[in-house]
C-alpha cells in the first residue's frame, strides 16, 4: 500500500467518524487537497494574535455604530 492509499485510508476513516460515509474517491482526493492546504495556510498563520489584531471588532451591524 502507498502512502497515498494509507492517506487516503486515513482520510476516508475521519470522513465516515462525522457521518461523510458516501464519499466518491474523487471527493475523498478532493478532501485531501483541501486538508494539506489548510494546513500550508495554517503554518503561514502569525502565532502571537491577539484580538486587537483582529479587524472583525471594529464592525458593527447597528445603526450607532
Amino acid at each position: 500500500m502507498s502512502s497515498n492509499d494509507t492517506d487516503i485510508a486515513k482520510l476516508k476513516e475521519r470522513a465516515a467518524a462525522v457521518g461523510l460515509t458516501r464519499l466518491t474517491d474523487a471527493h475523498l482526493a478532493q478532501l485531501k487537497r483541501a486538508a494539506e492546504a489548510n494546513v500550508k495556510n495554517k503554518a503561514r498563520l502569525t502565532e502571537a494574535l491577539t484580538v486587537a489584531d483582529e479587524p472583525a471588532h471594529m464592525f458593527s451591524l447597528t445603526k450607532d455604530a
